[in-house]
C-alpha cells in the first residue's frame, strides 16, 4: 500500500511537502500496524469536510492499494474520529 498525506487549510493556508510512504518498505510489525489503522479509520464512510469552514486544518490522503487501485480522501482534522487521528499520527511518525 502506498500512502501520500498532504496537509492543507489553516488560517494562512500554508502547504508543506506531502509525506509519502510505501508500506512495503516498512518492517513487518509497522506495516501491519499501519494497515490495521487504515482499516480502522473506515475512510470510505467518513463524511465530506465542511466547506463552510475554509480555514480548518485538514489533510488530503491518497491511498493506493497493492492492486493499484487509488483513492483520495479529504479529511477535516477538527471533526476526525479518533481512529483517523491515530492513523494520521502513525503515518506521520513512520514517514519521517
Amino acid at each position: 500500500m502506498k500512502l501520500v498525506l498532504e496537509r492543507c487549510g489553516g488560517v494562512a493556508g500554508l502547504r508543506r511537502p506531502p509525506l509519502a510512504l510505501d508500506t512495503a518498505t516498512l518492517p513487518p510489525a509497522d506495516r501491519e500496524r499501519l494497515h490495521a489503522l487504515v482499516d480502522a479509520a473506515r475512510l470510505d464512510a467518513l463524511p465530506a469536510p465542511d466547506e463552510d469552514a475554509p480555514d480548518q486544518l485538514g489533510y488530503t490522503l491518497s491511498v493506493t492499494g497493492d492492486d493499484g487501485h487509488a483513492r483520495t480522501f479529504e479529511l477535516a482534522l477538527a471533526s476526525a474520529p479518533p481512529a483517523v487521528r491515530a492513523m494520521i499520527s502513525e503515518l506521520r511518525r513512520l514517514a519521517r
